[in-house]
């Protein structure tokens, strides 16, 4: 069973929520949802010369991290192990957007950057 919040405004709280917890020192650069066609919505971080985006398009939820402005090529990463990690998500559409992915996200960027450190 995943988790699925009420609209937009709480799925940005809760990415705020989370990566305050974790990142207290980095920004937040960009917010927005309203008036965004499919109600999607892009939230975003910086420290540095990183930035690390939350975009949900169309229903899923992807996180990227930037290097001067550069995204930085996962691949499969963290992508494969979604299902590790969130076990009740769909198959057939693993990045659809729920707490639990967002939860998965945050610890995941949070492992990458402690293992940069």
């Amino acid at each position: 069973m995943v988790t699925r919040l009420k609209n937009n405004t709480e799925y940005t709280e809760y990415i705020r929520k989370g990566m305050n917890d974790n990142f207290s020192d980095w920004n937040e650069l960009t917010l927005s949802y309203l008036g965004e066609l499919n109600n999607n919505f892009q939230i975003s971080f910086e420290k540095a010369f990183y930035k690390i985006e939350f975009i949900k398009d169309k229903g899923l939820l992807e996180c990227n991290i930037y290097f001067n402005n550069e995204l930085i090529r996962l691949g499969y990463l963290h992508y494969n192990t979604i299902f590790k990690k969130i076990p009740s998500q769909d198959s057939t559409c693993r990045l659809s957007i729920c707490t639990e992915l967002i939860d998965y996200y945050v610890d995941f960027v949070k492992n990458y950057f402690l293992r940069i450190e």
